[in-house]
């Protein structure tokens, strides 16, 4: 007596002898997970038969014939099978080896990445075909996008199984710190590195999302990383103090009539040096005009007596009294 295996649909009966036969050890294979697959003995006619099935279930029985689900678990497990005749006789117990084969794939939870990087992904295992979600049949996937990435493995006798995860891709922080610029005298600009980081680190050794910089050559840059590992970065040159470009748009002419628009000589620019004179000349090189000290209060077409000048062109010094700059001049016009 023999044990052997038959299944109800005929191709597919073919297709499993045919694994069988590369596997001369094993009664045969099966797949895990595999329902409904039939057994069978050939005895004697009126005979009772006891059958165990090591890891699987039988779900009928018909004495000479079971039908088995086999678990998820991959193995070799063993069928027994023993007959007992009409008369009460006892046959050997007669046994068979099934192999319930499957791959054993895992591409590991959900996962992300930062944008303009590629994710590479290669299944570890030694599996006979693969098949991703896009159609491609190679051993590894990459991709730059955002989306499920899923694969079926197969192994050398045809059992399939699933895996897949979830892809996310992350922003990069924002970052601009402007554009490259210059500042003079006691001029300071704030760089906002933006506040998308959870990290920020600047040349200067500073690790906050704003820092502050004044004059002097220098280039200055910031890495910023996400909360998810994300980093991007920008620099930013401040240049040497050009004063003659620095003072080129500054008013060059006022209006002092009392009617409250130019009445005055307003110098922005000047806000920048505390320490700066303001000295107007007449044509002839005389000193007409005197500032205090940082400029706070602006020239109004007077002379140190508080006579109005009178319509003209006066030459200008600015003293700047920061070290290594020292003068500024020019022509400011009174129209009246």
């Amino acid at each position: 007596m023999r044990i052997r295996k038959y299944i109800v649909s005929i191709g597919l009966l073919l297709s499993l002898w045919s694994v069988a036969a590369q596997a001369q050890e094993y009664q045969s294979v099966v797949c895990v997970g595999d329902t409904g697959i039939a057994y069978f003995v050939q005895g004697f006619d009126n005979s009772t038969y006891q059958w165990t099935v090591e890891g699987g279930a039988i779900t009928r029985d018909y004495g000479d014939s079971i039908i088995v689900d086999w678990p998820l678990v991959p193995g070799e497990y063993t069928i027994t099978v023993l007959e007992t005749s009409e008369f009460g006789c006892v046959g050997a117990v007669q046994s068979a080896l099934v192999l319930v084969s499957g791959p054993d794939i895992d591409l590991g939870g959900d996962t992300y990445m930062c944008e303009g990087e590629l994710f590479e992904i290669t299944p570890e295992g030694d599996f006979y075909s693969y098949l991703w979600h896009d159609g491609s049949t190679g051993p590894g996937y990459s991709t730059d996008q955002e989306g499920w990435i899923g694969v079926e493995v197969t192994d050398s006798y045809g059992c399939a199984l699933k895996d897949s995860l979830y892809l996310s891709v992350y922003d990069l922080p924002e970052v601009d710190l402007g554009n490259d610029t210059i500042l003079c005298g006691e001029e300071s600009l704030i760089l906002d590195a933006g506040p998308d980081g959870a990290l920020y680190t600047w040349s200067t050794g500073e690790n906050s999302q704003t820092i502050t910089v004044f004059h002097g050559v220098q280039l200055i840059w910031v890495e910023v990383q996400s909360p998810f590992g994300c980093s991007n970065s920008d620099t930013i040159a401040i240049n040497a103090c050009n004063i003659e470009f620095y003072f080129r748009d500054i008013p060059t002419a006022i209006t002092p009539n009392g009617d409250g628009f130019n009445d005055q000589w307003i110098l922005d620019k000047l806000n920048g040096y505390s320490e700066v004179e303001v000295e107007i000349f007449s044509r002839w090189g005389t000193l007409i005009w005197k500032s205090e000290p940082g400029y706070s209060v602006p020239w109004d077409g007077t002379d140190m007596g508080g006579n109005e000048m009178p319509m003209d062109s006066y030459h200008f010094v600015f003293k700047l009294n920061m070290e290594g700059i020292d003068r500024v001049t020019g022509i400011i016009t009174v129209i009246r």
